[in-house]
């Protein structure tokens, strides 16, 4: 493999952390680490451009993580809660009981 084909694997990373595919981001990461095995001798012009591609997807990969993590921490939030029925009775409603949540 070339140099070419990493930069054209790291574009397509991009895209796909971009659009949140993380089906893709699996395929990708194999085919890139076999790219990887194979840059030895790539040109100094080249290996400037994969590193700085490099550089922005793992800024990416960040943030997706991060916003991940945020997601999973407002869903864990919202797992249950209590309220009060027409008795003045409270009660604790689970997120995971059908219909529930969304009459809420």
């Amino acid at each position: 493999m070339s140099s070419e084909t990493l930069i054209d694997l790291l574009e397509q990373t991009r895209r796909a952390l971009l659009e949140g595919d993380f089906a893709t981001l699996d395929e990708l990461a194999r085919h890139t680490g076999a790219a990887l095995a194979a840059l030895p001798g790539a040109d100094p012009e080249s290996l400037d451009l994969i590193r700085e591609m490099a550089a922005a997807n793992t800024a990416l990969f960040e943030a997706a993580a991060r916003g991940i993590a945020a997601a999973k921490g407002r869903l864990n939030r919202r797992a249950s809660f209590s309220t009060y029925d027409s008795h003045g009775q409270r009660g604790a409603v689970q997120a995971d009981e059908p219909g529930k949540a969304r009459r809420l």
